[in-house]
């Protein structure tokens, strides 16, 4: 997400008392609600102390009145060594969050559903994604320009890791949630420095109206601020004839496992 350091810091100028010991992380995410004395965040990951999702921290008053419901912010989290209750001393407005590009609309994919056939322009060529796409596909969304090492960067290795042990029994299908940025040019490139073999691992890109129903059905959530993208992380593993067989819904999947599932199924 590109942020700067935190503007507001709150300590005993703020709330006259001290900061308890403990550890502090930086995590990024959006206000989903600020009153009641606490901040409820829908959050990044931060590895070992929380996963990627919504949580209500504990906050000082003095803090939670400096942002509203929406605002896009960078905030230092401190877990206490002495006590249980993970708690926001520190937050950064960065931006607002825009209408999402995958409001409410067609549920996401379940086990067993098929998804519906599509065409997807992709740097090897067209992408057979959906109904009758012939064979197992590892579906991901991710973009060139992710800053966060933990999301896109992360997401990238780990499919590089996966390629082998797939090969022969099913593809990676790598969708930009960047499209404006992301050409198929800059895919390409991309591509190779990822060290994807087109034989396993393509890359495709959609206009933002055709994205749209796509990361509805994969239940992915993105939304577009200035300059960032904010992103759920995703990866959907799709039978021949495009039902889903797998979804995780974080970085956390097993490489090994993931492999397994697509050998299974290809």
């Amino acid at each position: 997400m590109g942020s700067p350091l935190l503007a507001m810091l709150l300590g005993a100028a703020l709330s006259g008392c001290t900061v308890p010991a403990g550890d502090t992380h930086i995590l990024y995410g959006v206000v989903r609600d600020a009153g009641g004395g606490g901040l409820t965040l829908e959050h990044s990951e931060v590895p070992g102390v929380v996963e990627a999702t919504t949580t209500r921290f504990a906050a000082d008053p003095n803090l939670s009145r400096t942002v509203s419901t929406g605002d896009i912010v960078t905030a230092r989290l401190l877990v206490p060594k002495d006590a249980d209750a993970l708690r926001i001393i520190g937050v950064e407005v960065t931006g607002r969050e825009a209408a999402p590009i995958a409001p409410a609309g067609p549920a996401a994919l379940q086990v067993g559903e098929q998804l519906p056939a599509m065409q997807i322009p992709g740097v090897d060529g067209p992408i057979a994604l959906g109904e009758g796409q012939g064979g197992v596909i590892v579906l991901t969304f991710l973009f060139t320009t992710c800053p966060m090492p933990e999301f896109c960067p992360l997401l990238a290795r780990k499919l590089r890791q996966l390629q082998d042990p797939i090969r022969d029994h099913g593809r990676i299908v790598s969708v930009t949630l960047d499209p404006s940025r992301d050409s198929l040019d800059v895919l390409r490139a991309y591509a190779v420095d990822q060290g994807a073999d087109p034989a396993v691992w393509t890359f495709g890109r959609l206009e933002l109206s055709q994205l749209k129903p796509l990361l509805q059905r994969a239940g992915v959530t993105r939304v577009e601020t200035a300059g960032d993208i904010l992103h759920s992380l995703h990866i959907l593993v799709l039978d021949a004839e495009g039902r889903l067989i797998w979804r995780g819904n974080d970085n956390s999947w097993d490489v090994e496992a993931v492999a397994a599932t697509v050998r299974a199924a290809g």
